[in-house]
């Protein structure tokens, strides 16, 4: 089984006039396919995986794995020739200009995101069933809890994980994570698409059960 097919196109979008190509991973590959993907990580890309239990171990080694296979066949090198970092708040990035990438891992799915001539994020989450407990978390604005509890008790449990992701993919987008309140990153309760804190997000197509995020920005409506 070549590397790549631990990976799969699974959207090619114009998102916001950017470029963006999205790959859907498999993270619950055997233990020769997980060796292989490792074989074209570097050694600090290894020890970074091997903190955690060996399920994320695997985790990360595939995702890690299925960004260089996606890098390199844009670059038209070997995924180990691929000139990727990683900053200190732990986001991607590859040293060619005009190149964006994100990841995001959820359970057994995982994303890869590669942007073209603009800034991207990525997110995936499984859906889990819904509670008002969500409510207190504190990730939520007062604006999202009201929309939330306005839908129709059906639709709360995408419409929560959905929420999630964008405001994940966009916080990923600009390189800060968690680390900034998502309180503020206001999203559009129960809508696929449209625009958070001046991001353009939309859904990407994954398997039922799960939702993802992609948020995009173009490079120059960045610099304004």
């Amino acid at each position: 089984m070549p590397l790549a097919s631990t990976a799969a196109t699974c959207a090619d979008t114009t998102a916001a006039g950017a470029d963006v190509a999205v790959r859907l991973v498999d993270l619950t590959a055997h233990d020769e396919a997980t060796a292989r993907a490792a074989s074209v990580l570097t050694p600090a890309e290894l020890a970074r995986a091997r903190r955690g239990t060996p399920a994320v171990h695997r985790r990360r080694v595939l995702l890690r794995a299925a960004l260089r296979v996606a890098l390199a066949a844009e670059l038209g090198v070997s995924p180990g020739a691929v000139p990727l970092r990683t900053a200190p708040s732990g986001r991607p990035g590859v040293e060619v200009p005009g190149l964006d990438v994100s990841c995001s891992a959820g359970g057994d799915l995982g994303l890869v995101a590669v942007g073209r001539d603009c800034r991207v994020g990525v997110d995936i989450e499984q859906v889990t069933p819904w509670t008002t407990d969500v409510l207190g978390e504190r990730w939520l604005s007062p604006v999202e809890q009201c929309a939330l509890t306005r839908l129709p008790a059906t639709a709360r449990a995408v419409a929560t994980a959905r929420a999630w992701t964008q405001k994940e993919a966009v916080l990923k987008a600009r390189g800060t994570g968690l680390l900034e309140d998502p309180r503020t990153t206001v999203t559009p309760i129960g809508q696929q698409a449209g625009t958070v804190a001046g991001w353009s997000v939309r859904d990407v197509p994954v398997p039922e059960g799960w939702v993802a995020s992609l948020a995009v920005a173009r490079n120059e409506e960045r610099t304004r």
